[in-house]
């Protein structure tokens, strides 16, 4: 059984953030994350809107992350975590490979893909369905791929992956997507881009790999037009993020959402147990503030050991 100070929960930017700050202030520090180091970042190919790294990558920006806090000590275990419960010495959370011990625990673990909720789409997960560009493009060079969703992900996926692949279909519900419109510009701009607008994906396609999906219109103008089959060899789905914390509904508030109530200094309903990043309520979700974040709960969870 491992012992901490402070345990952490998930090993993205919150996570990793706050692991530096507590490893400054000589507390011990354990991650736990079922996953790469790094979260939701790492799909991200280019870094324009955090401040002083223009142009760098997502996945060298995780890189540098984990080079820091392994360099201060920090000990990042790969396990996935199934709860938190009090102990006489903090508090006992438990992993899928054995507990642990801490004085005080910040939950980063962020938020996970939004599924289509289609049939066959367990099944072809990894067989033609993805949710990562950046993560399984390389799969499909020379192929056609579709990428549905509006926002800056599906933008950037679409870039990244008219790169390697021969064509790719870019669709979406509304009639123009939600990502920033430099994106949507850039995207538009590329030959092998086609742009499919208000339709959406109502079946999937496939036996031991994907082949296509069927799209209906999402316009009331054009409801009764009959569905349109789209021959692909690849999806990937952009549609958002939803929180994960039903392992702590117990033990932390969560908002109507899902996502868990802290207050301004990343504190929840249980004294000695912080929130940072995608999996707290807040109205902007962005890599800056959770970065922010990580650093507000470590210092929070800093004077919580130092008074207790």
């Amino acid at each position: 059984m491992n012992k901490c100070d402070v345990l952490i929960i998930g090993a993205g930017a919150a996570g990793m953030t706050a692991a530096i700050y507590a490893l400054r202030a000589k507390k011990s520090v354990i991650l736990a994350e079922k996953a790469m180091p790094g979260g939701q970042i790492l799909a991200t190919t280019k870094l324009e809107n955090y401040p002083g790294l223009p142009g760098s990558t997502g996945e060298q920006f995780a890189k540098n992350l984990k080079q820091q806090v392994e360099s201060f000590g920090g000990k990042i275990l790969s396990v996935e975590t199934l709860g938190i419960a009090r102990s006489d010495e903090g508090f006992v959370v438990r992993t899928d490979d054995e507990k642990v011990i801490a004085g005080a625990v910040i939950i980063a673990n962020g938020s996970r893909e939004r599924r289509l909720g289609l049939p066959l789409e367990d099944e072809l997960t990894g067989h033609g369905v993805s949710y990562c560009a950046t993560c399984d493009g390389a799969f499909y060079k020379d192929k056609v791929v579709a990428v549905y969703g509006g926002g800056n992900t599906a933008a950037y996926s679409v870039m990244y992956l008219a790169g390697i692949a021969a064509k790719v279909y870019w669709v979406f519900r509304k009639p123009e997507p939600r990502a920033e419109r430099h994106l949507v510009e850039k995207a538009r701009s590329i030959d092998n881009v086609e742009i499919i607008s208000s339709h959406e994906i109502v079946s999937l396609a496939g036996n031991d790999k994907l082949t296509g999906v069927t799209l209906k219109s999402s316009s009331s103008e054009e409801a009764s037009n009959d569905p349109r089959g789209l021959a692909i060899d690849g999806l990937f789905v952009t549609i958002g993020r939803e929180p994960d914390n039903g392992r702590f509904s117990d033990f932390v508030e969560l908002d109507g959402e899902g996502y868990i109530k802290s207050d301004e200094s990343c504190t929840t309903s249980t004294p000695g147990v912080f929130c940072a990043g995608d999996t707290r309520s807040k109205k902007l979700h962005q890599l800056v503030t959770a970065t922010s974040d990580g650093a507000i709960a470590a210092n929070a969870a800093i004077d919580y050991l130092n008074q207790n």
